[in-house]
């Protein structure tokens, strides 16, 4: 039997988990991936100059076994 996995994540200021996708492969170069997604946000649209900060775009990542229940 394939395994199965689940990737919960949440997203930057939301308070709850969103089953983002299933896979069949290795996870891990998955969950690698969206550590390294960041999104970028103004700090002022007010004042002058650029100033700006990325931030992660997950706080949270989980990889679940769906297969575990079998």
């Amino acid at each position: 039997m394939k395994k199965r996995w689940s990737i919960w994540v949440r997203e930057y200021g939301s308070n709850h988990d969103v089953e983002l996708m299933q896979l069949d492969g290795d996870p891990a170069p998955v969950v690698k991936g969206l550590h390294a997604k960041s999104i970028t946000i103004k700090k002022s649209i007010f004042e002058p100059g650029r100033r700006r900060s990325k931030i992660p775009r997950y706080t949270f990542v989980r990889v679940v076994d769906n297969s575990a229940g079998e």
